[in-house]
């Protein structure tokens, strides 16, 4: 967009929507509540995420609009790049380079940790995080995931565990937290590792919370009451690949509209996280990672619908554990309509294509590479690195030389077919990858509404619960 002050035109894309909605805007439009703090706060979350992953997604929407014959001009293709406030984020843990359980403590807590600590300092000393202490305050709490809902990140606003492991011990925690609100994946280990522990929606059950794994119980829920809503198609207890969404999914920003309307009437507080980026970019898929990040950013726009509504009152934060992957765009990247081309072809995420390689041996090299073109779009990119990553994906897996430095550089713990033939892909496009694992970049914040200003400048991951508590007045 050319002039900033079209945004909420762009991106809010506000609608007469139910009466509780109408009621709540005039509630705050009365001076008389107007107040210096933040009633409504939206904490957004791109796992992974760093610059360059949302540069990449920049570039695929403005190519994938020129291709669809829209010559608007617009400054920011993305909801959260268009945010007046900005800033940058430094990620370490006690560790070193962190892991999304320390990451998401000192988000969540302001104490940095060890990795895999969550919410604790590794050693049983526990950390109260923003959205416990916000709901000793009467403030309303939703955690919504597209990962499973014990992942390390949401567990650190709502659990205490020195080990990330804990799966089933987290989700007890979940239903003894009273949030009123989970969303997005569903339980992992659900009873136990041993598989023969009361499961956990019982458990959340017995603690009052209604739970939902349908479309149309969903789409029942009502204010009032807890509520914990599955998506209805899980994978591994993940929600599904935005890259392979299907009728009867509930996509991110679904699970957070439905948030707004069961947590509005009263203050409240919503940790979002898009939990898939850091999946894709762990395996260097930049395809995947790109329509994850869209589909967090359209979860982004639901937020400013509500802050359109409530734009004194309303704050609204966007940012990262870290970086995984180490993403790089290269000058071949200036062609939008070409970088567009090459994203759009792949036909879904990178585990898909995996599945399929498991025959490898059996289909040989060139129905396998026909295999790849038709996944991947291709073309004809059967280089020698492509080949020699075949004969290793054909070579049974305990006579593969996975140990070793060269191996583990080239492929990571995945298929070295399919890797192969995204790394070509990518190249194409100009996205380049230095790691199969997350890197100590600083991580881009965006900001905007109550308090915002105070998430400019560079600082500290641990800043990040200190100045929500600032802008919430809860210090």
């Amino acid at each position: 967009m050319s002039d900033k002050k079209t945004a909420p035109r762009l991106f809010f894309r506000v609608s007469l929507r139910a009466a509780a909605a109408v009621l709540a805007a005039i509630v705050c439009l009365y001076p008389a509540l107007a107040g210096a703090s933040a009633k409504y706060v939206f904490l957004f979350i791109g796992d992974g995420m760093g610059t360059a992953q949302r540069n990449a997604a920049e570039i695929f929407l403005a190519g994938k609009r020129a291709h669809e014959g829209d010559s608007a001009t617009r400054d920011a293709q993305l909801a959260m790049n268009s945010l007046p406030v900005t800033g940058e984020m430094l990620t370490g843990s006690l560790s070193g380079v962190t892991d999304s359980a320390a990451a998401g403590t000192a988000l969540a807590t302001g104490r940095k940790t060890k990795n895999g600590a969550i919410a604790t300092d590794g050693s049983g000393k526990k950390y109260k995080s923003i959205a416990s202490i916000a709901h000793e305050n009467g403030v309303k709490v939703g955690i919504v995931t597209t990962a499973f809902l014990q992942d390390a990140t949401p567990a650190a606003f709502y659990a205490h565990s020195d080990t990330r492991g804990r799966r089933y011990e987290i989700g007890l925690e979940l239903a003894e937290s009273g949030f009123e609100y989970f969303a997005g994946g569903g339980f992992s280990n659900p009873n136990g590792k041993d598989k023969k522990q009361r499961g956990l929606t019982e458990a959340a059950s017995s603690k009052g919370y209604m739970v939902t794994t349908t479309k149309a119980a969903f789409d029942a829920l009502a204010p009032g009451g807890k509520a914990i809503a599955i998506n209805p198609r899980l994978q591994s207890a993940y929600m599904p690949w935005a890259i392979d969404a299907r009728g009867g999914d509930i996509p991110l920003d679904e699970f957070v509209k439905k948030g707004i309307d069961l947590l509005r009437g009263g203050r409240f507080f919503m940790m979002v996280e898009g939990g898939k980026i850091d999946l894709a970019c762990h395996a260097n898929d930049a395809a995947s990672a790109i329509q994850e990040v869209i589909a967090f950013d359209k979860a982004v726009s639901e937020a400013l619908a509500f802050l359109s509504e409530c734009p004194d009152e309303t704050l609204i934060v966007v940012t990262s554990d870290h970086e995984t992957g180490g993403m790089t765009l290269s000058a071949a990247a200036d062609d939008i309509m070409a970088f567009y081309g090459a994203m759009s072809r792949q036909a879904g995420p990178y585990s898909r294509f995996e599945g399929a390689m498991q025959q490898a041996a059996k289909y040989g090299l060139e129905k396998s590479m026909s295999k790849a073109r038709e996944f991947f779009g291709l073309g004809a990119a059967e280089t020698e690195a492509v080949r020699k990553a075949f004969a290793m994906t054909a070579t049974p897996k305990k006579n593969r030389p996975a140990k070793s430095a060269e191996y583990r550089k080239l492929y990571g713990p995945y298929d070295p077919f399919t890797v192969a033939c995204m790394k070509e892909m990518n190249l194409r496009a100009g996205v380049s990858w230095d790691t199969f694992y997350h890197t100590g970049k600083l991580v881009p914040v965006s900001a905007v509404g109550a308090g915002s200003g105070a998430f400019a400048g560079s600082y500290e991951n641990t800043e990040i619960f200190t100045k929500l508590l600032e802008a919430m007045d809860l210090h």
